[in-house]
């Protein structure tokens, strides 16, 4: 016996009112897809009004600041200072840019050994910049960090005339790392209404320390190269008329068989150690 198609076929075991039966519980009925249909839409518009979040900017790097002073390499010599005395010493000239304009020109003569002159000399000719006054002992312990020098004691302080104009200057004693101290003097001074500032020390040996007329002489040696600079100019060539003809010869101060100086303490020595500091 053969079987045919239609005895295997599963369909004939489900009549047909029952299919329409079965067919009516597996469908959705209108009240449910009317809010479906609600929900559907509703969630169209939140996801149309909602805005993508704003994309994160580019990783930057903030560019440091350029500093305040760059080094010069091989400067232009601005100022010369004839010093016989320091012949035999190392010399040394250098300068450093503000980047506002301002430039610093620094000559060193001589180390601080206590054996020998030793003469720091720091001009300084503003630009853009705005320097900021402080005091004297503000000033030298500035001018002390800059070579890498201490001061362990400042007295004596009193002002100094000079071609330049009036200057302060005290007794310092300076140090170099941990050697021991060497009486030096610390002197400021300044011109074109703060625009041209100078200052350092004038140390002579432990015997024999610089003195105020001598600082003076020395100052009155220096001399302005550059000429690029016209209020420079007119300044140093006004100085010209204000040298002291007591400052002769070669040596390192003034011609000491004059007998008319109206300087303070014309051979003035370091005060003892016990004197007060300056404040």
């Amino acid at each position: 016996m053969h079987a045919t198609f239609d005895d295997i076929r599963p369909t004939r075991l489900i009549d047909e009112p029952n299919r329409r039966r079965l067919r009516r519980r597996r469908g959705v009925s209108p009240g449910m897809a009317a809010i479906v249909a609600i929900l559907f839409a509703a969630a169209l518009v939140l996801f149309a009004g909602r805005e993508a979040p704003p994309a994160a900017p580019p990783a930057t790097h903030a560019a440091a600041p350029p500093p305040d002073w760059t080094d010069i390499a091989n400067p232009l010599q601005l100022y010369d200072l004839a010093a016989p005395e320091f012949a035999h010493s190392t010399q040394s000239y250098a300068a450093r840019r503000n980047r506002f304009g301002g430039r610093q020109d620094i000559l060193t003569f001589g180390g601080l050994d206590g054996r020998s002159p030793f003469f720091r000399l720091t001009l300084y000719r503003l630009g853009g910049e705005k320097a900021v006054d402080v005091p004297l002992f503000v000033a030298l312990v500035r001018l002390a960090a800059s070579a890498e020098l201490s001061i362990v004691r400042t007295a004596n302080v009193a002002v100094l005339p000079t071609r330049f104009g009036p200057i302060e200057a005290a007794d310092v004693d300076l140090a170099a790392g941990n050697a021991a101290p060497v009486p030096c003097l610390g002197f400021r001074g300044a011109g074109l209404d703060g625009y041209f500032r100078f200052g350092g020390f004038a140390c002579g040996g432990m015997a024999m320390p610089v003195s105020r007329p001598a600082l003076a002489c020395l100052l009155d040696r220096l001399e302005l190269d550059g000429g690029g600079d016209p209020d420079l100019v007119g300044f140093f060539a006004a100085s010209e008329l204000r040298r002291d003809p007591r400052c002769v010869g070669a040596a390192l101060g003034p011609d000491m068989s004059r007998t008319d100086w109206n300087w303070i303490d014309e051979n003035d020595a370091p005060p003892p150690l016990k004197l007060r500091k300056m404040r």
